[in-house]
């Protein structure tokens, strides 16, 4: 049996559908046919797509070692695969970390506040939004990067895996490209250490400068009479 054909057998259990509405039977196929990294204009554009194709890749990774081998597949091997996709995918808004105590769930707001509070505090940044974050500057946003599902919520996880997608507004001065490096670093920093995440990516778009306030000066004019004693 080759490996596609395979692939479709195991995934006949399973019909669900990611948030953006991309098949997840179709979206595991393409991982296990070895097509992960060739995306569709959809895929391209969305962050679930993304977070899905690559943990999947790395669930489907075990698998793909066994078929390089002349030996046969264990079926608990193939049950124990399903069964984690069944689960990532039981609620896409959350991430899933499996421990023996338990599962750990974070929702995907969490994430996406943590990445926009953690960029806003790097030096230079004025704003820090997600993509479908309403703000006066919401428009500059949807320019840059595409409509979500969630309201207030860039960002998409499955599993440990996340993309986050971050619109920023900079000082006037600052070296851009260097601010939005910092953001990238700091971001995954902090959603490795205090979400849990193991696989971040961070796209970051600066979609205006902004001129820093005037000073405001309190000492009095120079020529006005000083008030009599």
């Amino acid at each position: 049996m080759t490996e596609p054909s395979r692939a479709r057998r195991l995934l006949e259990s399973t019909n669900t559908q990611l948030a953006c509405g991309a098949d997840v039977d179709a979206l595991l196929e393409q991982v296990a046919d070895g097509d992960a990294g060739r995306l569709d204009s959809h895929q391209r554009d969305c962050s679930h797509c993304q977070v899905a194709i690559a943990e999947f890749g790395l669930l489907w990774a075990p698998v793909q070692e066994y078929a390089r081998q002349p030996v046969s597949l264990p079926s608990r091997l193939r049950a124990s695969v399903i069964k984690q996709v069944d689960r990532l995918v039981h609620d896409v808004w959350y991430t899933l970390q499996l421990t023996e105590l338990g599962a750990i769930r974070v929702a995907a707001r969490v994430v996406a506040a943590a990445a926009r509070d953690t960029a806003s505090r790097v030096p230079g940044v004025r704003v820090a939004l997600g993509r479908s974050t309403e703000s006066r500057i919401a428009q500059l946003v949807a320019k840059a990067t595409a409509g979500h599902l969630h309201p207030h919520a860039a960002v998409g996880v499955l599993g440990r895996t996340a993309v986050i997608d971050l619109a920023l507004a900079v000082s006037y001065g600052e070296p851009v490209h260097e601010v939005a490096q910092e953001v990238r670093r700091r971001v995954i920093a902090e959603l490795k250490e205090n979400i849990g995440l193991q696989s971040v990516t961070v796209n970051v778009t600066v979609d205006d400068v902004l001129v820093k306030p005037a000073e405001v000066f309190t000492e009095p004019a120079r020529g006005l009479a000083e008030p009599a004693e």
